[in-house]
């Protein structure tokens, strides 16, 4: 009797912590405002992301004058030690968590600013999350790169794919595809160079491996190798 009720105590603990940590989970990722604003057809503002206005402040008091290299997107972006894979040349990371293209154009300043030689463009995945209309989505990037190309005559401007997602997530790839032929499109007309990352991550069932991700978003070590490789084979013109 006594080992059973050891046991029954040990099940409820481990219960309610791992409740704990699914409900940590939830509130972090957004997902009860994502709900909240589904339920009542309120549009979704990058304004609310505190993580935005945080990182923001931090940008505006970065004492880096000119950059060689900036990456620019969401948390995907964010979460790589690009200054570790480039040591000899200053590089800046430029990601915010939950970011969308909205939210990029909005901070434009703070990267214009450093003056890249380069710069990497990765967003969009967030406006599919958020269930942001597919033409404000394309407003705004065409928007990102025509003052990028007004303002940083000199830099070379490389557009990234949006990366895939496990179906887990409840994203489903056909649109993250067909808002990366709009994007690639967009880089098309501007005579940028377009990465296609997502081809080098999808796996024959349409899916972004396991291997890849902790999360079906958010890429592993393997995962983000795969997308320097990527780079990597896209030379500075």
């Amino acid at each position: 009797m006594k080992r059973l009720k050891q046991l029954l105590g040990l099940f409820i603990f481990l219960s309610a912590f791992l409740l704990l940590a699914l409900i940590f989970i939830i509130y972090r990722d957004g997902y009860f405002n994502t709900l909240y604003r589904k339920v009542h057809s309120v549009p979704y503002s990058y304004r609310t992301n505190a993580q935005y206005t945080q990182r923001e402040t931090m940008f505006e008091m970065s004492p880096v004058q000119k950059a060689d290299i900036i990456f620019v997107g969401d948390s995907i972006t964010a979460r790589a030690e690009w200054q570790e894979y480039y040591p000899d040349q200053v590089v800046l990371n430029r990601g915010i968590d939950s970011d969308v293209t909205e939210g990029v154009y909005n901070r434009l300043d703070t990267i214009i600013d450093k003056a890249p030689d380069e710069l990497y463009l990765m967003i969009g995945i967030n406006d599919i999350r958020q269930g942001i209309d597919k033409a404000i989505t394309l407003q705004f990037y065409a928007q990102i790169l025509d003052r990028l190309q007004k303002e940083l005559p000199d830099c070379t401007i490389y557009v990234q794919s949006i990366l895939p997602v496990n179906s887990s997530t409840g994203i489903d790839n056909k649109d993250v595809e067909a808002l990366n032929a709009s994007i690639h499109s967009l880089a098309n007309e501007r005579s940028l160079t377009y990465i296609d990352v997502y081809s080098r991550l999808i796996d024959a069932d349409h899916d972004l491996p396991a291997d890849y991700s902790v999360d079906g978003v958010h890429m592993t070590g393997a995962g983000y190798q795969i997308w320097l490789d990527t780079l990597k084979t896209h030379p500075n013109p």
